[in-house]
């Protein structure tokens, strides 16, 4: 297998720059006083089909493009990964796609990629069945199997929004990024800290899901650990060996939040922001505002990962006192 170099994010920024968006970083002066520190947005929410995943299949794509013109492509995902391998497969022309959902996936996702003109099949009760269904599909296929987050070449594709903070923001005291495989944080944590290893790299994640946090804890990666339901469900599973190895010691620690929490943090960033996004994307915030991480006054990057969510769960969500919707 491809072994992982953080050269490799410089190479997957010149590969996917024609297909992705370089999104911007906000400051946010609202948010700012709510957390006591200066708060800044990476906005990849904003990124197309609406989430950072984009990044990690383009550049997969690009370099397997051959093997996969020929085979297709399987995956697994609760949602954001799926639409984006839709999305770039379908604009590639690949020949077969299969992409595996659990039953309970968010209908705002089903719907995107079915307009990408993907059937997925919904199949599992959780993320962890539905991923042992789409392995075996890849095997009995002899499909290309696109990791959502456990591949060299996805990990370095996350990887750019790193060198892009950093390119923005040179002084920046943190970034927080959510956790769920640990695909997004093992390539933002190589790409910041080839260059500025003073600069804080915190993960959050649900406490329904404390994969990350349970890694460090025990020094060996947890991942397929016990789920709870969570607003925060494109976050579901624990941290993948080759994540691990890679930002074990790169992270300056994880914070979990709770329920509650994650709900409140969704709903101040549509009052205060007027963003909707997922609850998967505001972990980060989350832990800010119930202080489980402490940063006053310094210069802190919360990377907001996706948008996708139904505007019936999303109002629910926020019409909620917290509990998973």
């Amino acid at each position: 297998m491809l072994k992982f170099h953080p050269d490799m994010i410089h190479d997957a920024k010149r590969s996917i720059e024609p297909h992705v968006l370089k999104t911007p970083i906000l400051h946010s002066a609202a948010l700012s006083r709510r957390c006591d520190c200066q708060v800044y947005l990476k906005m990849e929410c904003w990124q197309t089909c609406g989430c950072f995943k984009l990044r990690g299949i383009t550049n997969f794509l690009h370099h397997r493009k051959e093997a996969v013109m020929e085979t297709g492509v399987v995956t697994a995902s609760s949602g954001n990964h799926a639409l984006a391998l839709a999305y770039a497969a379908t604009k590639m022309k690949v020949p077969r796609i299969a992409i595996f959902l659990p039953e309970n996936a968010d209908p705002a996702k089903i719907d995107k990629i079915r307009r990408q003109g993907v059937d997925p099949i919904l199949a599992g009760q959780t993320f962890f069945e539905t991923f042992d269904m789409a392995q075996a599909h890849a095997t009995k296929s002899g499909a290309t199997y696109v990791h959502s987050h456990a591949d060299p070449l996805v990990i370095a594709g996350q990887g750019t929004i790193g060198l892009e903070i950093m390119e923005a923001l040179p002084d920046v005291d943190a970034v927080i990024v959510p956790v769920g495989g640990g695909g997004l944080i093992s390539g933002i944590a190589a790409a910041i800290h080839t260059g500025a290893s003073s600069v804080a790299v915190i993960g959050a994640e649900p406490e329904a899901s404390p994969g990350a946090y349970l890694s460090l804890q025990k020094g060996v990666p947890c991942e397929r650990i016990p789920l709870k339901p969570s607003v925060a469900d494109g976050l579901a599973g624990g941290l993948s060996p080759l994540p691990f190895e890679i930002v074990h010691h790169l992270i300056d620690r994880v914070a979990l939040a709770a329920e509650e929490d994650i709900v409140v943090a969704m709903k101040t960033f549509f009052t205060e922001e007027q963003l909707v996004v997922e609850g998967a994307a505001s972990v980060g915030l989350a832990v800010l505002l119930s202080r489980k991480i402490k940063l006053s006054a310094k210069k802190v990057v919360l990377v907001l990962t996706g948008r996708n969510v139904s505007a019936d769960r999303f109002l629910s969500i926020i019409a909620s006192d917290g509990e998973c919707a």
